[in-house]
């Protein structure tokens, strides 16, 4: 049941963001904030309505709740979801003030509202989600990416007789 009622509280929401992202996608595509951190959420973490969470949690936050008992992360990223709400109205604004003009237009309030959102919601999707569930750090993810390398180097060099060792000492 409570289940259910997360998704339906954090449908539109969902449904404000999706929009967002693809005005960002069509007006901003070169400038959007890179979010190459979300490969190393968990798996559990990364679905549809993540992003929902995330605007319902920076209101919280920005209405001073505390997240899980996490008192301290809880301080530390409220002056962001503070300014990340308060962007997410200025792009409404723009949006809407758009919406009453050209329709086929973007002007250059508009991007920078979307450039400073995009920026702050990747900031604030990274700060939330680190908070909330281990995330590896860039050197740890860095050291894991050359592991893969050496492995795959080694792989390589070596052709299928490493293969071969593996499932001798791994299979029956």
């Amino acid at each position: 049941m409570m289940n259910r009622f997360r998704k339906w509280l954090y449908k539109p929401k969902d449904n404000v963001l999706n929009i967002i992202n693809q005005i960002m996608d069509e007006c901003i595509p070169q400038d959007r904030a890179p979010r190459d951190f979300c490969v190393k959420f968990p798996e559990e973490i990364r679905h549809d309505n993540l992003a929902g969470q995330l605007w319902f949690g920076a209101e919280c936050l920005a209405a001073g709740s505390i997240i899980m008992n996490r008192e301290l992360e809880s301080m530390a990223m409220r002056p962001l979801a503070k300014e990340l709400t308060r962007s997410l109205e200025d792009v409404r604004g723009a949006l809407r003030d758009q919406a009453l003009r050209d329709l086929n237009t973007y002007t250059e309030k508009m991007r920078e509202a979307l450039r400073h959102f995009d920026v702050l919601f990747a900031e604030f999707e990274l700060s939330y989600v680190s908070a909330m569930v281990p995330v590896k750090s860039p050197r740890e993810y860095y050291v894991q990416q050359e592991v893969i390398v050496l492995f795959c180097e080694t792989v390589e060099r070596n052709g299928k007789g490493v293969l071969t060792f593996v499932w001798n000492c791994n299979g029956p």
